[in-house]
C-alpha cells in the first residue's frame, strides 16, 4: 500500500499582499494597538470565529512554538 501527502499550503510560494490590503491590515493594527488587552482578546476571538479549519491549522502552527515554554530554564539552577 502507497501512501501518498499533498501539500496544501506551500509558505515558500506566498504572494506579495496588495497595496491595499497593506494600508487596511496597518489601519486594523493601529486600532488593535490602542485597545486594551480584554479587548483584543475579544477581537481575536470573533476573528478566529469566523475563519475555517485550514486557518485554524496554519494559526496553530504559528502559535506552537510561542506557547511551548522551556522548563529547564525554569527549574532551580542545582538541578542543571
Amino acid at each position: 500500500m502507497v501512501y501518498t501527502t499533498q501539500i496544501l499550503y506551500d509558505p515558500a510560494r506566498k504572494k506579495e499582499p496588495s497595496p491595499t490590503f497593506q494600508t487596511e491590515r496597518d489601519t486594523c493594527l493601529s486600532y488593535f494597538t490602542k485597545w486594551n488587552q480584554a479587548n483584543q482578546v475579544d477581537f481575536v476571538e470573533h476573528l478566529l470565529s469566523r475563519m475555517c479549519h485550514y486557518q485554524h491549522g496554519h494559526i496553530n502552527a504559528y502559535l506552537k512554538p510561542m506557547l511551548q515554554r522551556d522548563f529547564i530554564t525554569l527549574l532551580p539552577s542545582k538541578y542543571w
